[in-house]
């Protein structure tokens, strides 16, 4: 899987790469997040500056809040404009969706916008975790 997404990072050449959170409770995603990792070295990828994880709802919260894995955001980006877009994307995804409780719903995706918004006084925010900055 590393030789793979290799090939499109080479390709591609990203300035910022986003991966699934390496501590979420699905295995997919943190064998994801891991492979994506090793996709990230400086001398391999110069062109990347930036790398971030993103929470996946669902699967970022329910799992383990260990110390060396839990998700600590620190970098938002306010989508304040663009959450009305991201609710009729996310509706395309039938399957992914429910009715709350269940985390991944309209209601709470709205609702963690609202959240990681308060954070840092905005309307709505996402938030990630920045593993690497590189100011070029």
């Amino acid at each position: 899987m590393i030789h793979k997404i290799s090939q499109v990072v080479n390709e591609v050449t990203p300035e910022i790469l986003y991966t699934l959170n390496r501590s979420d409770a699905h295995s997919d995603h943190r064998i994801i997040a891991e492979a994506v990792s090793a996709c990230t070295k400086s001398f391999r990828f110069p062109f990347i500056k930036q790398v971030l994880m993103y929470e996946c709802l669902s699967e970022t919260e329910f799992a383990p809040a260990l110390h060396e894995k839990v998700f600590l955001p620190n970098y938002f980006v306010d989508i304040t404009d663009f959450i009305h877009e991201k609710i009729n994307i996310m509706a395309v995804f039938e399957s992914e969706l429910s009715a709350p409780p269940f985390p991944r719903s309209i209601e709470n995706i709205y609702a963690l916008a609202t959240l990681r918004g308060s954070m840092v006084g905005v309307r709505y925010a996402e938030s990630f975790q920045l593993l690497k900055f590189i100011d070029k």
